[in-house]
């Protein structure tokens, strides 16, 4: 039944998800507008909410800001039309200049040693035939389609510029009337979603509102601004080469660098062919693309570093999944709306418990976790490089760091997936004997490293332990692992005995009666562990009550324990890190 529901949960799952998809491709002509006008709320309400505390009404604010920001927009679209017109009416009369760059090209295709490869690997492909080999070679084609073809080419890229504009300029009534509404209605928008989702999620909606919200207003005001001075410097250096319409291709490299990674490109693609077509030599159209190139790099590595670095929260990879999936719902307007529609999208997701993994995924620099790699390593058999992963953080961090990082969370890893028969017996111990190996190598390290020796002290010479600890693993070899690597951390004059043999309570008694330690120190691992350990305590605490009982319940780092339980069962003390158990011994030496 169980198999049953999870799998009917899935399947709805995946259902709904297709609703939203068809849902976005279909209600397109809707969503678009309704997305435009929620980022322009995002970017614009801060600038109105500074004008209201600067005492200027609400609405009067709103009125200053929509009309300055939407006024500027259009007369930027209107200084476009023109460039562009003037640009489709100058465009034939490069037509000669076109030709003669594509004929050149030709010649270059035709050169004698290119054309000696093609027909050497045209005799290989296809044997030669009496009437083929007395034939003449055949003459070179016309250049007339490839010139059709270059000029077309160039045509489509305009024509698919002068598009995109035009759908914009056709939403523009739309998506200001969208803005102003939702600027005036904020609070009330604000309060009508939280009643949506109840008062249970209240907490939750208002966080990822107000995170999302400042984020994508970050995102947006400084994206703009990088973007507004990489088209003013673009359009200055085109100024300075000779090449015309410097206007358009400045407002141009802006706006379609909001396209990540390959925004920048199209427009350098697109200055690169307008300069062959309007210059007759090559030096032009090489500097026009060595500028862009250079000020593209000054740009990623010096300006965006600086104003805002990694502000979009999103990794590498997620970008370019929400570019292809929005590009492909929404188009050319789903290229420009990618970053910030996603970083909406990942915002809401790591609010909400059900959706962590999404953020996991897509979010950007998530914290490392070295004991997974470590982990993974022994799972897949190769302790090479485990002990490299090891060794690399004894190096860096120490043995405490390393112990306590890497390979105790990966032994309670071990435990954990072993218990819930993720893991075989035989796989199981496998791991656990992989992992001793590679134990056993750092402690030969450890004991062969130099130490330096205290005033007065003969190296030669080990001083008696002043404490002795007698250690029980609870549950076999990860307990005694885990034991052994807090006594790799112990001081020399502290001796930390290591049993790990299934011991009934009586015999254990006897043996703690006879070798009377100075304290006992039991490994309970999770999972499954606790009711044992609060066996032991109990049993111990009855037959031996003066004796000290440390109990170390690790775990995984994220893994909350409660030690009152364990307490109250009559452990002295309760610890969850390798850190805790060293502090606790080392203060019953003084």
């Amino acid at each position: 039944m169980d198999t049953f529901n999870r799998t009917l949960s899935h399947f709805l799952k995946f259902v709904s998800a297709l609703l939203v998809i068809g849902t976005l491709y279909l209600g397109r002509e809707i969503l678009i507008p309704l997305a435009l006008a929620c980022l322009f709320t995002f970017l614009l309400n801060p600038l109105v909410k500074k004008l209201c505390r600067w005492g200027v009404p609400r609405v009067l604010s709103l009125g200053v800001v929509t009309v300055v920001c939407f006024s500027t927009l259009a007369l930027v679209a209107w200084l476009l039309g023109g460039e562009l017109a003037s640009l489709a009416n100058d465009l034939p009369n490069h037509q000669q200049n076109i030709q003669r760059r594509i004929v050149s090209v030709h010649k270059i295709g035709d050169a004698p040693l290119l054309h000696r490869l093609r027909q050497m690997a045209g005799d290989v492909s296809q044997p030669a035939t009496p009437a083929a080999a007395a034939a003449p070679p055949a003459a070179p084609a016309a250049p007339a389609s490839a010139l059709s073809n270059g000029e077309s080419t160039l045509m489509k890229a305009l024509n698919m510029v002068i598009s995109t504009l035009a759908q914009a300029l056709g939403m523009a009534a739309v998506v200001i009337l969208f803005v102003v509404f939702m600027l005036l209605r904020l609070d009330d928008i604000n309060q009508r979603v939280a009643r949506l989702v109840g008062y249970g999620r209240l907490t939750l909606t208002t966080k990822a509102l107000d995170e999302s919200g400042g984020r994508i207003s970050r995102y947006l005001l400084m994206q703009g601004t990088v973007n507004a001075i990489y088209g003013l410097v673009l359009g200055i250096g085109m100024a300075l080469i000779g090449l015309p319409y410097v206007l358009l291709w400045g407002v141009m490299a802006a706006i379609f660098r909001f396209i990540p990674y390959a925004g920048s490109w199209i427009v350098t693609a697109l200055l690169f062919s307008l300069s062959l077509a309007i210059f007759d030599g090559w030096t032009q159209p090489l500097m026009v693309v060595a500028f862009v190139i250079t000020l593209e790099l000054m740009t990623n590595m010096l300006l965006e570093p600086m104003l805002y670095g990694h502000s979009v929260g999103m990794s590498d990879f997620a970008l370019l999944l929400a570019v292809a999936f929005w590009t492909w719902i929404w188009g050319g307007v789903g290229l420009v709306l990618a970053t910030p529609l996603t970083v909406c999208f990942v915002v809401f997701c790591k609010h909400a418990p059900s959706f962590e993994w999404v953020d996991i995924l897509m979010g950007e620099n998530p914290q490392p976790h070295p004991h997974l790699s470590y982990y993974q390593y022994h799972l897949a058999g190769n302790e090479d490089a485990a002990q490299t992963l090891l060794e690399n953080s004894l190096k860096k961090d120490g043995m405490e760091a390393a112990m306590e990082g890497v390979a105790l969370p990966a032994l309670a890893l071990t435990r954990r997936e072993e218990v819930l028969s993720k893991l075989d017996h035989d796989e199981a111990a496998q791991i656990y004997q992989s992992m001793r190996s590679v134990l056993t190598l750092v402690q030969e390290s450890a004991e062969s490293a130099p130490t330096t020796p205290a005033q007065g002290e003969d190296p030669a010479v080990i001083p008696p332990a002043a404490l002795q600890v007698y250690g029980r693993a609870l549950h076999g070899e990860a307990d005694a692992q885990a034991l052994e690597m807090l006594a790799l951390l112990l001081p020399r004059t502290l001796a930390l005995e290591v049993n790990a043999e299934p011991r009934l309570i009586g015999e254990l008694v006897h043996d703690l009666e006879m070798k009377k330690p100075d304290m006992v120190c039991i490994s309970a691992m999770p999972l499954r562990a606790q009711l044992d350990a609060k066996t032991l305590c109990r049993r111990l605490r009855a037959k031996l009550p003066d004796l000290k009982i440390l109990v170390c319940r690790w775990g995984l780092p994220d893994q909350e324990l409660d030690p009152k339980p364990l307490r109250e069962a009559g452990a002295t003390w309760v610890v969850s890190t390798l850190k805790e158990a060293r502090e606790v011994m080392e203060s019953r030496l003084e």
